[in-house]
């Protein structure tokens, strides 16, 4: 078995790496996107970077069919594509006639969803995602674990001090922020202003304010913001608190029991597991709702890691099967 893995976001990128260091034979691609590159490099895996991020919707659809064009002839001498929902990948695969294996759990990014599980043999998620929110993308063949995939990182991790030293931070007196994904298609919302408001909240508090942003305009005057890639788990592990428009930072760190709150407009499948597992999550919508529920995660210190089940071998297993 040789598949590709396209990874896009800094978290696909580790579970790439982690999957090739468990053995399975991977050819690694991304495309130019904050921290996405740096994050390979810090597993020293080998990768190829083609082609960029698109923020509109027209950029979307233009970068999209070029990256296409080059992973044409990479994708020649592959068995097919194991990733996270990569329209290129999956589209090229399929007009080679070679198979996919979609590993998700965003049922709300609509779009890359519609243009990826049905050209797809089987889709692997967290169990704690019901069947019926996979239905409208129609897949073939569904495997679940009761995990998520961020543990397979968390639970391999060992906190590195020397990490939040080297950027002048000590740990318990500041706050990680992590932006909203803004510029994501199945984005719709305005939460750049409840952002900012809760910035200045961290601030009076007394805490240094950590942003690790995921577009230029999402920089923070006055803040340490991380342009380049440290080892994220370290920031979560040693903060007071996350805070996080998206889930993936705040998955990570109410896995390793770091308080975090997330403002992510709708919830999440995720969130109410984690919750339900008595992980340190808080989730809010509305200023006033956000500052009282980053008071309680403040006040609540550090909690106990979870232990769940690791997808790991659970995707070799469909790999092998389906390659």
């Amino acid at each position: 078995m040789r598949a590709l893995f396209d990874a896009l976001t800094p978290k696909q990128a580790r579970i790439a790496a982690l999957l090739k260091r468990e053995g399975l034979d991977l050819i690694i691609t991304c495309r130019e996107y904050y921290h996405v590159r740096d994050m390979l490099e810090l597993y020293s895996v080998n990768y190829i970077c083609i082609g960029k991020y698109g923020e509109t919707p027209y950029e979307k659809l233009v970068e999209g069919l070029r990256r296409q064009l080059e992973l044409v002839e990479l994708m020649k001498s592959l068995d097919g594509v194991l990733s996270f929902p990569s329209p290129d990948a999956v589209r090229t695969a399929f007009g080679l006639g070679k198979k996919s294996v979609v590993l998700n759990d965003t049922p709300h990014a609509f779009h890359v969803n519609s243009l990826t599980i049905p050209l797809s043999e089987y889709l692997i998620a967290p169990a704690a995602i019901p069947l019926e929110a996979w239905r409208p993308y129609c897949p073939k063949r569904i495997e679940t674990f009761d995990g998520l995939f961020e543990y397979m990182w968390i639970s391999r991790h060992k906190p590195n001090i020397g990490t939040i030293r080297r950027l002048g931070l000590e740990p318990g007196r500041y706050v990680v922020f992590r932006p909203e994904e803004a510029k994501a298609a199945y984005y719709r919302w305005d939460n750049s202003e409840l952002r900012r408001k809760l910035v200045d909240v961290v601030r009076e508090l007394g805490y240094v304010v950590v942003n690790v942003p995921r577009y230029d305009d999402q920089v923070i005057e006055g803040a340490v913001n991380l342009t380049r890639a440290v080892d994220h788990l370290d920031l979560a592990y040693y903060a007071a608190a996350v805070i996080t428009g998206g889930m993936t930072m705040a998955t990570e760190a109410a896995l390793m029991g770091t308080p975090a709150l997330s403002y992510f407009p709708e919830r999440l499948y995720i969130d109410t597991y984690l919750i339900t597992k008595g992980a340190p999550l808080y989730r809010c919508a509305r200023f006033d709702e956000c500052v009282g529920e980053l008071r309680k995660a403040l006040e609540s210190g550090k909690a106990e890691p979870l232990k769940l089940e690791d997808p790991s071998k659970l995707i070799a297993e469909v790999a092998e099967a389906v390659f």
